[in-house]
């Protein structure tokens, strides 16, 4: 039984319940598929925002231990003091790859996702407490849904505007 990541409002950034109506004879009421990248970014955001979700699967809950979910992170957290800077210097490749959508990342969202980078370091740098602290507050997990959220936000009102012109002007 897999604990599922809960971050913030309890939600999961990388799976989705999948609808009723969707469900096959052999799932369960409540089953789970991989969250779609949404269809309305532009290939290039489309393309960043699954290379940042990758990568913060990996660092944070690519492996299942007895119900725990860890990544990478934890895993080179264990080395002291060498591991909390090697996952630190992970986590912000991670912010870096971020910052490649198109317009550049706000500032307050990149100071808010090296916070979260920093946080997760210095948690880290108490022996054994701090890596069990780090395996639960999932940063790279964070840094994703803080993009995740502001590609979506940004774009989803453009979607609309678009979608809703084109069904105003009849077709000739």
């Amino acid at each position: 039984m897999a604990k599922r990541l809960t971050v913030g409002k309890g939600e999961d950034p990388y799976n989705e319940p999948i609808p009723d109506s969707e469900l096959k004879f052999y799932q369960r009421k409540g089953a789970k598929r991989k969250r779609p990248i949404p269809k309305f970014l532009s290939k290039h955001d489309q393309k960043v925002l699954k290379q940042v979700r990758n990568k913060a699967y990996c660092l944070d809950l690519v492996f299942n231990l007895c119900g725990f979910r860890f990544g990478w992170s934890a895993i080179v957290q264990l080395i002291p003091v060498i591991g909390d800077v090697i996952s630190l210097m992970l986590g912000l490749r991670l912010i870096r790859a971020a910052q490649k959508i198109e317009g550049g990342l706000p500032q307050v969202l990149v100071s808010q996702m090296t916070m979260n980078s920093i946080f997760d370091f210095a948690i880290g740098l108490i022996p054994f407490v701090g890596d069990i602290i780090n395996i639960a507050y999932k940063a790279n997990s964070r840094n994703f849904m803080i993009l995740e959220k502001h590609l979506t936000k940004g774009h989803r009102k453009e979607f609309e505007k678009l979608v809703s012109l084109q069904e105003e002007e009849p077709p000739v």
